[in-house]
């Protein structure tokens, strides 16, 4: 029998407060750092520009002199801690796993449990080294006063941000938002037009590297640094697979073995201090993974499964796939029912105005599905990201190809195909057959030529006006985006290890979670984005992430004991997410055709009104596809109504 609570009373039900956009609508249960170290002889944060009060509950320290100053706020994991005779001051935003190992390594008490106590003694024993002992999600900062330099890093993942802003010679200021930060360093906290329409190409990595607010940088996943007065030094200091497990390359039934015992160490790690936990869950293999674990380490009817499902069709795979699992499992679930949701859309559209990004919403169900949790008391939310790209078969097509497994590829290819229910993996598999055995250099000047007609393409398939996709220069956006996010194996190096943990896209995607969560007021906490799992699944040989026609072979083979087979080995897959915005945005797409006979939507200046008209045809004829090409420019569309002012016009 499955236990199941819907979503019927309105979420948030209460009317939105004005935001204000000097970088402190901070939600009050949220939770973060900020802080400045100078090296000359001007009090730091003198600009005064931040609004104290507004952090309740918060710690505010300022050290003797006035040389530091920092705030943290929030009980969940900021935190602060000074040591008067040495000097140091720790703020970190952080949850540490296995925090007695890490207490006894250190001689302290295996009790403490202070995060910021534990890195403070972690940088007395080991220094810049301690990065190597630490097992968690975070972002700390190390102020020296006595040296007058500061040392900083941030989780192998990135699940926790840090900004910086480091003047040579003046001073070296931080936080975990970047709206916090320009404003601590009175620089302006606006999203420069200029920008504004990236998320709209999916081009959101690229806030990653280049931020938003120009003078400010972030410091990357896996990263540490160390400023002074004079400059500022960084490294890397964790690369995916630097473990390799001791298992034999053919020794099938050690590796299922061994990634099933990783996967429960890691969600067992996360839920070890005593949170109280939900599971986001999609239906899917990834996050059912997770659940199946979750349940098998708590006490019955514990662990609490939020989910977005569909009962108006009897069809429906992922209603499916979220029923049969939670009768396996035993879960608790909260829906939201696409069927019943008409209550929702008016709370849930005054949630999407209120955050800090339009893009930071995804489908509009998860912020809903997020306050509900904290409502609840869920203070941690586990979810199945980043299985995909963990267990990635990289470039195993084109390794078959070059060995002349021709048909053994197209065979698996159409497999594939079979399951996904579109024709996508055979025609990549033709097209590799053409060209593998070209010449490098007809090859690179085909690539050259297919790219640029992909960047035109690309920019008139998102509908954009010609026109500002010139004023803004996103063509070279487009251009920036893909040396970024170039792969570098090129299918001639070896086989292992194989790992897309570190690109952009996937970090892009671990910060743009975190901050979902956050912005809901609780912890992201993401068994897959575990650093010895990763290191472990570097290893894993491409031939069992894809194998009989099934991709995450070995995760689907590792969890058969715990999941029910049509579970594990479904091939379906039906994002609900853009069934959902068809209910969510319908408003705003009306707001919009009818703007257009008027003054004009807010997006008038950005959108092909033509394409735009067309599409939106399509989505009231029922074409779901239009849905998926609409409803990042009503969601832009939504959050310029009430975030006008959050933006730098002209920049």
């Amino acid at each position: 029998m499955i236990a199941e609570v819907k979503l019927r009373e309105p979420v948030s039900s209460q009317p939105a407060e004005p935001v204000r956009h000097d970088g402190t609508d901070c939600p009050p249960a949220a939770w973060g750092i900020v802080g400045e170290l100078r090296f000359d002889d001007a009090p730091a944060n003198a600009r005064g520009c931040l609004d104290m009060d507004r952090f309740g509950g918060g710690r505010r320290w300022r050290s003797p002199g006035e040389r530091a100053a920092a705030v943290c706020w929030g009980g969940r994991s900021g935190d602060l801690h000074f040591i008067d005779d040495r000097g140091l001051v720790v703020l970190a935003d952080a949850t540490l796993y296995e925090p007695a190992r890490l207490a006894a390594q250190l001689g302290l008490d295996p009790d403490e449990g202070d995060s910021a106590r534990l890195l403070a003694a972690a940088y007395l024993r080991w220094g810049a080294e301690m990065c190597a002992h630490l097992d968690g999600d975070y972002a700390f900062v190390v102020c020296d006063l006595r040296a007058a330099t500061a040392f900083a890093a941030v989780d192998p993942m990135g699940v926790r941000p840090l900004f910086y802003r480091h003047e040579p010679g003046k001073s070296f200021a931080f936080s975990s938002r970047d709206d916090l930060l320009a404003t601590w360093t009175g620089l302006d906290p606006r999203i420069p037009e200029s920008r504004l329409l990236e998320p709209l190409l999916n081009l959101e990595e690229l806030r990653h590297f280049r931020s938003d607010v120009p003078g400010l940088a972030t410091l990357q996943a896996a990263h540490a640094c160390r400023a002074d007065g004079n400059d500022l030094r960084m490294w890397r200091y964790w690369t995916a697979g630097e473990r390799r497990p001791d298992i034999a390359e053919h020794d099938i039934g050690g590796w299922i073995e061994g990634l099933r015992a990783q996967l429960l160490e890691a969600v067992r790690k996360r839920m070890a201090d005593g949170a109280r936990i939900g599971v986001m869950f999609s239906g899917g293999l990834d996050s059912a993974s997770v659940l199946a674990l979750a349940t098998r380490i708590a006490p019955a009817g514990e662990i609490t499964a939020y989910s977005l499902l569909d009962r108006s069709r009897p069809d429906c795979p992922e209603t499916r796939a979220i029923d049969r699992t939670i009768a396996a499992t035993g879960a608790r679930l909260v829906s939201l029912d696409i069927a019943d949701m008409q209550a929702h859309v008016a709370p849930s559209l005054r949630l999407l105005a209120r955050v800090p990004r339009f893009n930071f919403v995804g489908n509009g169900f998860l912020p809903c599905l997020c306050t509900t949790a904290t409502e609840a008391g869920v203070g941690a939310m586990m979810n199945g990201y980043d299985a995909d790209s963990l267990f990635d078969e990289a470039d195993l097509l084109q390794r078959r190809l070059r060995q002349g497994q021709y048909r053994r590829t197209l065979h698996e290819a159409r497999r594939l195909d079979r399951g996904l229910g579109i024709a996508d993996v055979e025609p990549q598999v033709r097209r590799l057959r053409m060209t593998q055995w070209l010449p490098a250099w007809m090859e690179t000047r085909l690539r050259a030529i297919w790219r640029h007609a992909h960047e035109g393409n690309r920019l008139r398939g998102f509908l954009l006006d010609r026109a500002a996709a010139q004023r803004l220069h996103l063509r070279e956006r487009l251009r920036e985006y893909r040396a970024l996010t170039k792969r570098t194996q090129d299918g001639r190096g070896p086989a292992l290890p194989a790992s897309l943990m570190q690109i952009p896209t996937v970090i892009d995607g671990v910060a743009r979670s975190e901050l979902r969560c956050r912005f809901g007021a609780m912890q992201m906490r993401s068994p897959f984005l575990d650093r010895d799992l990763i290191d472990f699944a570097a290893w894993i040989p491409l031939e069992l992430r894809m194998r009989n026609g099934r991709t995450k072979w070995i995760l689907r083979k590792a969890m058969n004991p715990y999941l029910p087979h049509e579970v594990t080995w479904r091939g379906d897959k039906l994002h609900l997410g853009s069934h959902y915005a068809r209910v969510l945005l319908r408003p705003v797409l009306n707001g919009v055709l009818r703007d257009f006979a008027g003054s004009g939507p807010a997006i008038a200046p950005y959108v092909d009104r033509k394409g735009f008209e067309a599409q939106a045809q399509r989505w009231l004829d029922g074409d779901i596809e239009a849905v998926w090409a609409l409803s990042s420019w009503l969601a832009l569309e939504h959050w310029l109504q009430h975030n006008h002012d959050r933006v730098a016009w002209g920049q």
